[in-house]
């Protein structure tokens, strides 16, 4: 989408997380896409509420709301407190909610339950 980066730096973390520790609670799937929309959002909010002038507030504010947010609900996913970073960072707006963050972390699942389902099947197989 026009304004936004196609760079999202925290889906590095997004992918070494989920391929090189499948089974963390941070790797699960609720906990990427949870942590991701809260993240975002709250980022959203603290730069739509917090005046311009005020920027460097609005990172960290964002980052502490995002991680304390996540876990109240109970899904801890440490890339998407940089995600919340990088939305308010960047003045992203509302259409970071989905994109590039949620939208790139749910490629990423989708890619590694691909991958760990294939893995069974060969595992399997080799058997």
């Amino acid at each position: 989408p026009r304004g936004l980066p196609c760079s999202c730096p925290p889906l590095g973390a997004v992918a070494v997380l989920l391929f090189s520790m499948p089974k963390s609670p941070a790797s699960q799937p609720r906990a990427v896409v949870h942590g991701h929309l809260l993240a975002a959002t709250l980022a959203c909010a603290v730069a739509r509420f917090l005046p311009r002038r005020h920027t460097q507030w609005a990172k960290g504010l964002s980052v502490a709301l995002a991680s304390a947010g996540m876990l109240l609900i109970g899904r801890s996913h440490p890339p998407a407190g940089a995600y919340a970073f990088l939305v308010s960072s960047q003045s992203l707006g509302a259409k970071a909610i989905v994109a590039p963050g949620l939208l790139g972390a749910c490629i990423l699942l989708a890619v590694q339950q691909l991958m760990l389902r294939l893995k069974a099947v060969v595992v399997k197989a080799l058997e």
